[in-house]
């Protein structure tokens, strides 16, 4: 009986997976706003578009993600991204600065 209720669950499941539409149908600024907005380089367009080919709009892509960075650089996400144990990957313009309040937010993390 559980083994028959774990199937049917599992179809159902994948069901749903097929009845959505093109997953590589997205709205690019979108998807490069919160690529930014978590640091990344102009480099993770590559790999979207290994995911989705041509459907990729780079353009958008990158003004999407420059919105995201005018969003990651500001001083207190620099912190709070120090904090979390975050990458940072030089994109800030204010690199210096960055890398100081990313530093600064790992050592009071260190301190606790």
């Amino acid at each position: 009986m559980a083994m028959r209720l774990s199937m049917m669950v599992l179809v159902g499941l994948l069901g749903g997976c097929a009845s959505h539409g093109d997953p590589c149908e997205k709205v690019w600024r979108d998807v490069g706003e919160a690529d930014g907005k978590l640091g990344l380089t102009a480099d993770r367009v590559a790999f979207h578009q290994t995911q989705c080919g041509n459907k990729v709009d780079a353009e958008l892509w990158e003004q999407g993600r420059q919105q995201g960075l005018a969003w990651y650089c500001r001083p207190e996400h620099l912190y709070l991204a120090g904090r979390t144990g975050s990458e940072y990957r030089g994109v800030c313009p204010n690199d210096g600065q960055a890398r100081r309040l990313l530093e600064q937010g790992r050592q009071s993390w260190a301190d606790q």
